[in-house]
């Protein structure tokens, strides 16, 4: 697993789930190393993996637990997962992505890549809660400093319009300790500012954390990775 490069749903940014987990298979990353919402232009190496398990929620709520497998079967392509379940409410959450780059990923440059998904919520008894298809460009840019990530996309809600999403962020590694700010939206929604950290404490294992604000709530999460 290369810890710099992971990560899939990020639910605070709206009441409606699918939209969420869609926002962070349109966001992140495919992969930007949990705990970053935003995506990076980086897939693991051929015949590798990783996954990923956090909850993640509003302050004083029940929150949200998910996991996000994902393998890279041929250069350049990684194929992804997600099953997630509200602790408060009971919805499920099932989805799928691809995410393929440009040019390979850079030590010192940028680079690109892309993503597409698919997310489905279930409600409890079975029922049907929707489903949103999720479209991100990805650019990422590696120096000295740091690595910087920028993504633009859509997403669309079964029976509503298009929507636009973006995200920005900023992290940069000193050790095992690598810690990040970003910040991310969705059309017509209130933007997310979040920071946090991830801590690799054997190789190719982390655990990680963020802390969020989003129209004066505050958005927590803690969770692991491990690859494979």
């Amino acid at each position: 697993m290369q810890p710099s490069h992971h990560r899939q749903p990020h639910p605070a940014m709206s009441a409606v789930p699918a939209v969420l987990a869609a926002l962070c298979l349109a966001l992140p990353p495919a992969h930007a190393g949990r705990p970053l919402t935003v995506d990076d232009a980086g897939v693991d190496e051929v015949g590798q993996g990783h996954i990923e398990a956090w909850w993640e929620g509003q302050r004083g709520q029940r929150g949200t637990v998910y996991a996000a497998p994902a393998f890279t079967p041929i250069e350049g392509l990684e194929l992804g997962a997600l099953l997630a379940r509200d602790l408060g409410e009971r919805h499920t959450l099932q989805g799928v992505q691809a995410k393929w780059l440009w040019s390979p990923a850079q030590t010192d440059g940028c680079n690109a890549a892309s993503s597409a998904g698919i997310t489905h919520r279930r409600q409890p008894g079975g029922h049907s809660g929707g489903s949103v298809v999720a479209l991100n460009l990805i650019g990422t840019c590696a120096a000295p400093w740091g690595v910087a990530n920028a993504n633009l996309g859509t997403l669309r809600e079964r029976g509503q319009s298009w929507r636009g999403t973006w995200g920005v962020s900023l992290e940069r590694s000193w050790g095992a300790i690598t810690p990040h700010v970003e910040a991310f939206g969705v059309q017509h929604s209130a933007p997310v500012f979040q920071a946090g950290a991830r801590w690799e404490w054997a190789p190719g294992r982390q655990l990680d954390a963020t802390v969020g604000r989003q129209q004066g709530r505050t958005l927590l999460s803690v969770g692991f990775a491990a690859g494979f």
